[in-house]
C-alpha cells in the first residue's frame, strides 16, 4: 500500500495508526485513557505560530505515542485502503522514537 501524498503544515503530524504497539514498547496512562501509536508519514516544518519559534519534530518513519480520550478522537482522521491516518498536533505527542531501521 502506498502512503498518501499529503502536505502538512506547522506543528502538525500525519501518522498512520498502528494496530498494536511497537515490539517492546507500551505506554500506560495513570488515568486509564487509551494510548494510541502511529508511524509518522508526513510532518510540518515545525513552526509554532503561538511561540513564534521552530520546534523539533519527530522523524519521518518514527513512531509516536499519544493519549486518546475515550469519548473523542484525537485529531482529524481519514482512511486509505482501510488504513487509518490521523493529523495530530505535536502537543498531543507523549513520546516519539525512531523505528529499528532508523537506529
Amino acid at each position: 500500500m502506498s502512503q498518501p501524498t499529503v502536505q502538512v503544515f506547522g506543528i502538525n503530524l500525519l501518522v498512520k495508526l498502528l494496530a498494536e504497539p511497537p515490539a517492546g514498547v507500551r505506554v500506560y496512562c495513570p488515568k486509564g485513557s487509551p494510548i494510541r501509536y502511529g508511524q509518522v508519514v508526513s510532518r510540518g516544518d515545525g513552526f509554532d505560530e503561538g511561540a513564534n519559534a521552530f520546534r523539533e519534530m519527530p522523524p519521518i518513519g518514527g513512531v509516536v505515542a499519544f493519549e486518546e480520550n475515550p469519548e473523542e478522537v484525537e485529531g482529524h482522521y481519514f482512511y486509505v485502503s482501510s488504513e487509518e491516518f490521523r493529523v495530530i498536533r505535536l502537543d498531543a505527542v507523549i513520546l516519539a522514537f525512531p523505528t529499528s531501521e532508523q537506529n
